[in-house]
């Protein structure tokens, strides 16, 4: 186990009942509690135990007497809106996949020591949205932006005997307030931080590495020292990093600060990249003659990249097309209620899938998920706001800036002339050091880039990016480029994000000659859609006249319902999964492309009674759909075939089956019950899977997948019978409680011979003994509005999740599963 994902007992937070959807920390507060260890001058502590929740607002909840005792005990991150229930009147609508939304409370009593020379502050990670914080009653500061972390000074109000009273107010009651689903509450991590009053500042460091060779590396840091206390103060900035030590004076007058520049040298650099994400440790303290003021240590990596307008992007000095992922902030049945090891477990996947990039799409994402991009190497787009100030009109078939509308109607428009600045601003310095960090986007798919629009904000916006860090560029995804093109604000872009949006993806070699100094990848490309274990033989795009062509000349599968898609690479907007990668593989000008998206995501559904966005190449359970191993076959070189789609069709015996390939091997070979259906090598026509048109036979499919003549890989499917069991998997037999690790239990609908029953749909309950709790329930249903929390799920195409959390204590977690007309089964869990 990584130490930097352990968490020390004394942080562990109580966990909650069922209908908590709730998390404490591991991955910051080892990296928090190792810190303390080092240094008693800077204390940060996990904050995130022992809150009250009111689901309401509630007058004079921030006076210091008032009584939350008969209040909802918690411990956070916290997602209310999760909790559902589902209700099509919801407010949110289907952008916020109709959930609840509303006004909440939470509260906190804790007692800290206080000096002269102390300094306390509290910092959340992320509420969404519209926060005010008091601390005894006194009012710290209002948030609008639900996306980033804050932070404010607790010193002056602080008692120095007795409890003190922290509490929040998250308004998220103005509805529609985004485009997608956002969650509601103090969602992720809280921290308390204390330091001596001569300190270096939130977000004070700031490191580059302007110069490498393979003998040395220049790391560049500027700190941001403070000096808070009431006297003059000479202070020694010591900053080391692999033995190398650099020591600064300054002079700092009584409440003021200064930024301090040093540089140092790191002997025989291993660079960071995607492959071998190496990372560094500078350490940083504060010296007031013999006496330690402040001490931490920062992470960082020593890498360089470029953009190159005819050849792409290049990581130190070697090409890299960017293999991309676009993502939304939840985590499935989860919400947007951060748990470290699910965020994890994602990035796992996309990372075995062969994804070295991601678009965070479209606001900042968690500092754990910065973080893990460091650690297990993925390169970031680091997006800081969707739309601006304008919405949409028609015209003359043309969309085109709506200045008297806005995207959303209670959306980021309402702050955008007062918070633009800070919000920006804090963004670039909380993820400043992270070298997966590549590009700053600023928006995404905004109005302001078309007809009626301006470019006035984008001026703006880029400027102060380069200004508080010229070591990126900046970029934005825009749709209908022709307009952008035709208004100047793609050319006032460093680097220019194709979403597909009004034909943009068929424009690169268009714009390419016509704009030949530009540098360009695929930000927001291809929108294609799939439901899990879902297929249609005649294709369907929201946009027909750039559809595919059907497989058959009438649809096989008439059975599937109109709002489930295609599991073929025949659904979507405007382009296939395929014929996107074609595109960025050989445009060698093309820097690369983020799909939209890695993962089915909560809003966005279409529609009641869908309630997901069905765009993900891996369900709401984590489990991957079809296309899922297409990338992995374009993205990967490690041999791997899969076959779709599965072979249980009883009724269509003798009905031409399209059945195809995704492979990295050079042929493959197909057999009907023993029988050979053909050796398929890729043609120009199908370059990128390989297809047999197969009558339906009873039985099984079998394929052989072969590099230079000889079988590597081989899979299969056979046809099932009625479900007879439903059996229980765990990604987990043990879960550590120290590290707030999660059991992930797959329930798969099996025939009397153990083959899975691809169409089932069994409804189970559920029961649970021990010392864990269920914390979410999933099937990956778009249509499944039952809520994620109960003690009941059907399997949706033969599949269900049930993830399980444990309560803090020790011991076995049996969970047990009563499938309808089915026998009972039980998994045990030890929790340690």
């Amino acid at each position: 186990m990584n130490p930097k994902f352990a968490l020390p007992s004394l942080l562990l937070a109580t966990c909650l009942s069922l209908g908590n959807l709730s998390a404490a920390d591991d991955l910051s507060a080892a990296k928090t509690a190792q810190a303390a260890t080092d240094s008693q001058s800077r204390v940060r502590t996990n904050f995130d135990d022992g809150w009250f929740f009111a689901k309401e607002d509630v007058e004079g909840a921030q006076k210091v007497d008032f009584d939350h005792s008969q209040w909802r005990k918690l411990d956070l991150p916290h997602d209310w809106s999760a909790e559902g229930p589902f209700d099509q009147k919801a407010p949110a609508g289907a952008p916020g996949g109709f959930l609840p939304c509303g006004i909440g409370w939470y509260r906190k009593t804790f007692t800290t020591p206080t000096s002269d020379e102390l300094r306390t502050a509290i910092e959340f990670d992320g509420v969404y949205k519209n926060s005010e914080v008091w601390i005894n009653g006194h009012s710290l500061g209002k948030r609008p932006f639900g996306y980033l972390g804050f932070q404010y000074d607790l010193t002056p109000h602080l008692k120095s005997e007795g409890e003190n009273v922290l509490a929040v107010r998250v308004d998220n009651s103005l509805q529609p307030s985004s485009r997608w689903y956002t969650g509601s509450g103090i969602y992720r991590h809280v921290w308390l931080t204390q330091t001596d009053r001569i300190h270096v500042t939130h977000w004070g460091t700031a490191i580059t590495t302007p110069e490498i060779t393979k003998d040395a590396a220049t790391v560049a840091v500027e700190t941001t020292v403070r000096n808070d206390s009431d006297r003059e103060e000479t202070i020694t900035v010591k900053i080391s990093a692999e033995s190398q030590t650099v020591s600064t004076e300054v002079t700092l007058a009584p409440k003021s600060e200064q930024t301090v520049a040093q540089k140092l040298k790191v002997p025989q650099p291993r660079l960071w990249s995607p492959d071998s994400p190496n990372l560094y440790s500078l350490s940083t303290e504060l010296l007031v003659g013999d006496k330690q003021a402040d001490a931490f240590e920062t992470t960082f990596g020593i890498r360089e990249f470029r953009f190159d307008k005819d050849k792409g992007f290049f990581l130190n000095g070697e090409s890299l097309i960017l293999k991309g992922m676009c993502n939304h902030d939840d985590l499935g049945p989860l919400g947007v209620a951060l748990w470290d090891d699910a965020l994890k477990r994602r990035l796992v996947m996309l990372k075995e899938m062969g994804c070295n990039s991601i678009r965070t799409a479209h606001n900042p994402s968690s500092p754990e998920l910065m973080d893990l991009c460091d650690e297990m190497g993925f390169l970031v787009v680091n997006e800081t706001f969707d739309k601006w100030r304008y919405g949409w009109k028609s015209e003359n078939g043309q969309l085109v800036a709506n200045r008297d509308r806005p995207a959303v109607r209670y959306g980021y428009h309402l702050h955008i002339d007062e918070w633009w600045e800070r919000d920006l601003s804090d963004h670039i310095k909380r993820d400043f050091n992270h070298p997966s960090v590549i590009m700053w986007s600023i928006g995404n798919e905004v109005p302001e880039a078309q007809k009626y629009g301006e470019t006035e904000t984008l001026i703006q916006m880029r400027d102060l990016c380069h200004k508080l860090d010229p070591s990126r560029p900046v970029t934005a995804g825009c749709n209908f480029i022709a307009g952008a093109n035709e208004s100047g604000f793609a050319e006032l872009l460093d680097i220019v994000g194709y979403n597909g949006g009004g034909g943009s993806c068929f424009q690169y070699e268009q714009d390419k000659l016509q704009f030949p100094e530009r540098k360009m990848y695929a930000s927001e490309v291809p929108h294609s859609l799939q439901t899990r274990g879902e297929y249609r033989t005649l294709s369907r795009y929201r946009e027909p006249k750039h559809q595919p062509a059907d497989l058959t000349a009438e649809e096989v599968f008439p059975e599937t319902h109109n709002k489930y898609e295609s599991s073929y690479d025949n659904a979507g907007v405007r382009i296939s999964s395929r014929d996107s990668w074609r595109l960025t593989r050989d445009f060698e000008f093309m820097a690369g492309e983020f799909r939209w998206t890695g993962f089915d995501y909560i809003g966005e559904s279409g529609g009641w009674p869908r309630v997901l966005g069905n765009f993900g190449i891996i369900d709401l359970c984590n489990f991957p759909k079809d296309t899922y191993y297409f990338y992995q076959s374009q993205w990967t070189e490690e041999p791997m075939a899969h076959l779709l789609p599965h072979w249980t069709w009883t009724g269509k015996e003798g009905t031409d089956i399209p059945v195809q390939c995704y492979t990295n091997c050079d042929s493959a070979e197909l057999f009907l019950n023993g029988e050979s259906l053909g050796v398929r090598t890729f043609t120009e026509e199908n370059d990128m899977h390989l297809q047999w048109m197969v009558p339906f036979q009873a039985g099984e499919i079998r394929l052989e997948a072969s590099i230079d003549g000889e079988v590597v890989v081989t899979t299969a499917h056979t046809t099932a019978g009625p479900p007879a069991a439903v059996k229980l998997s765990s990604d987990r037999d043990e879960v550590s409680i120290a590290d707030r690790q999660l059991a992930y239990v797959t329930l798969t609908a099996e025939d009397g011979n153990e083959t899975m029953s691809p169409k089932a749909a069994v409804p189970i309950q559920l029961s649970i003994e021990g010392p864990g709790r269920i914390l979410a329930v999933c099937n990956g249903d778009p249509m499944d509005s039952a809520g994620f929390q109960r003690n009941n799920i059907t399997t949706f195409n033969g599949l269900a999740s049930v993830i399980i959390a444990p309560t803090g204590e020790a011991g076995s977690v049996t969970l047990t599963t009563q499938p309808e007309g089915l026998p009972e089964e039980k998994i045990v869990i030890e929790m340690k």
